[in-house]
């Protein structure tokens, strides 16, 4: 029986660490330029069974390059460009919001919504498990110019929700890089989206923070939204 999305895996603590890197100026800008976010996610999940379940990674990554790890049973296995049906991502698409649940969904729609989708069939024992995620996620221009840019993620990340539980946490971090590491570089304020089902988080993204820098951007939060950061070069 081949395996579809999952869409509930409770989390309850998650780091997630979100690392930029500007590579856009020495690509000369332009639509095929693009920088990058190191993406590492570690979290403490609560599976109900042993099972095999499809995680999703739902933005596009560099040369395909992103992975999963149990640590308990060092199983590693990289997100690839799935196999079967782009049906198999509506159930997942409308519980993050990206497609209407009330609606009919258009294959058309489907197909450019998970173009850059990978997927990664893993197997979790039963418990309390801890997952790691690794991605290197290619941002790419919104515009013409190749000037305009967006960081964004979902926390938890996609397929996952936060426990229904007082002590479910998630501490999220985004590192831009310095001023002289990134010519022109002007972040914008970060957005933030509840998912369908979810009130708004409590906090807001704090900062920028400079440290060593860098503009450093960071949430406590026990809600589970999505989450924007524009930015541009001038």
């Amino acid at each position: 029986m081949a395996l579809t999305p999952i869409l509930n895996l409770p989390v309850h603590r998650q780091v997630l660490g979100v690392d930029v890197e500007s590579l856009a100026p020495t690509q000369g800008f332009g639509t095929d330029a693009y920088d990058v976010a190191n993406v590492n996610g570690v979290l403490h999940v609560e599976n109900p069974e042993e099972q095999k379940v499809r995680l999703v990674y739902p933005f596009p990554t560099e040369d395909a390059h992103a992975e999963v790890r149990v640590v308990s049973t060092d199983e590693r296995k990289p997100f690839k460009k799935p196999s079967g049906k782009d049906a198999q991502f509506v159930p997942l698409l409308q519980a993050l919001g990206e497609i209407p649940a009330d609606e009919e969904p258009v294959l058309e729609t489907i197909k450019e919504e998970t173009k850059d989708f990978l997927v990664a069939d893993v197997e979790i024992p039963a418990g309390e498990q801890v997952i790691r995620v690794f991605a290197r996620q290619q941002l790419r221009p919104l515009d013409e110019a190749g000037r305009s840019f967006e960081v964004v993620f979902f926390a938890p990340l996609a397929g996952f929700i936060l426990a229904p539980d007082n002590d479910a946490k998630m501490s999220v971090s985004v590192a831009f890089p310095p001023e002289w590491a990134a010519d022109g570089m002007k972040i914008d304020e970060p957005t933030i989206t509840a998912v369908p089902g979810q009130p708004a988080p409590e906090t807001k993204v704090e900062g920028p923070k400079e440290i060593g820098g860098r503009p450093i951007y960071g949430a406590l939060w026990r809600r589970d939204p999505k989450v924007t950061i524009p930015y541009i070069y001038e």
